[in-house]
């Protein structure tokens, strides 16, 4: 008769085998991201949105201070963006290669009483501009899809701007981003210390 053996699997080693598989599957899969910008002459503030499967994330608004901008993040909290550190923010690395802009959505309303030819003028330019630039956009290798939509007032005082912008991204892209910022940050702190 003839021996069976039977293995028996640590179930450790099992739970471990899961783990890691989970966390690449997670770093893998795409992540929607949408931007939305809403900006009203009249009231002096741009409000903003930040949504992930377009569940809320984060918003608030903010509005222009002598020397800067401040973002209200919430009832209690406010970051303060000088001019001065909002021009040093150059970027070292290419978003667009790091992340995938899926879509561009713009919608203006503009009006004037004094000067109506300025939002037709503003409505055609801005019409020609968006071609130009979707134009451009796909002949680099860019897959952006660019719409603009004007709203034109022929009575009324008005400027306002709504801007939408769909991202797609995984968290392995933003590990990258995160490990390029360090970087950077490292190697201009050395360059001081020299």
């Amino acid at each position: 008769m003839p021996y069976k053996i039977f293995c028996v699997a640590n179930i450790k080693n099992v739970h471990w085998v899961y783990i890691v598989f989970a966390a690449l599957l997670a770093g893998i899969l795409p992540i929607f991201a949408d931007l939305y910008l809403f900006y009203d002459k009249n009231i002096k503030k741009f409000f903003f949105l930040f949504t992930l499967y377009r569940v809320p994330i984060f918003g608030g608004y903010g509005e222009k201070i002598q020397g800067g901008f401040v973002l209200h993040i919430s009832d209690k909290k406010a970051v303060i963006l000088p001019y001065s550190s909002i021009a040093g923010m150059r970027s070292q690395f290419n978003l667009r290669k790091d992340y995938y802009f899926r879509k561009l959505f713009l919608l203006t309303e503009c009006g004037s009483k004094n000067a109506p030819f300025i939002p037709f003028f503003y409505a055609f330019s801005a019409n020609i501009l968006t071609k130009i630039v979707g134009a451009v956009s796909q002949t680099t290798g860019g897959e952006t899809q660019i719409k603009n939509n004007t709203i034109v007032y022929e009575d009324d005082s008005v400027f306002k701007i709504s801007f939408r912008l769909n991202a797609v991204f995984n968290l392995i892209t933003v590990f990258i981003t995160l490990i390029k910022i360090i970087l950077r940050k490292l190697e201009q702190w050395i360059m001081k210390t020299k």
